[in-house]
């Protein structure tokens, strides 16, 4: 959007917009059945993303992804393994320098993508890019409370559908 005494702006109503769409394709992934991963470099954030992960029955890496564990998933894990249906990216980065590998991954794998996306991060890779703030705990764990209701809401849909349609 800008910059104002050296810090850069982003445009609230343009991430507003692109944060309401990527909540959407997360409740509807939910509702679908899909499997959501979380993914966070920060150690500083890492057990609210954790924490998060578990409380909505979805899972989390905060770890060092070594590359390939989704390109070459069979050989790793020595059997089929059924990767996530979508990838949601609280932190774009590995370092200062380094984009995250999973992003690259998934992106080879056709795995949908979400991820704040600062200023400092390319977004080429991304799905659904948000623009935004990923330094700060409280940024964090704004987004990490929105897909969390996002993700409960799709699955408690699900359920309703489900019961009705058993009746």
């Amino acid at each position: 959007y800008g910059s104002r005494l050296g810090h850069l702006i982003f445009d609230l109503d343009i991430t507003a917009e692109h944060l309401r769409k990527a909540l959407n394709v997360t409740a509807h992934i939910a509702y679908r059945g899909g499997i959501i991963c979380f993914f966070n470099r920060n150690a500083l954030n890492a057990h609210l993303v954790e924490n998060t992960a578990k409380e909505c029955g979805e899972y989390a890496h905060t770890r060092f992804w070594r590359g390939g564990i989704f390109t070459n998933a069979n050989h790793q894990f020595g059997a089929v393994t059924r990767l996530p249906d979508l990838c949601i990216f609280l932190n774009t980065q590995n370092n200062i320098l380094n984009q995250h590998t999973a992003v690259r991954d998934s992106a080879k794998m056709l795995i949908p993508t979400i991820g704040i996306v600062d200023s400092n991060c390319n977004p080429n890779l991304i799905t659904y890019p948000i623009p935004g703030n990923d330094d700060t705990p409280s940024a964090i764990q704004l987004y990490c409370e929105l897909f969390k209701q996002a993700i409960k809401r799709g699955k408690e849909e699900r359920m309703r559908f489900l019961q009705e349609n058993d009746n």
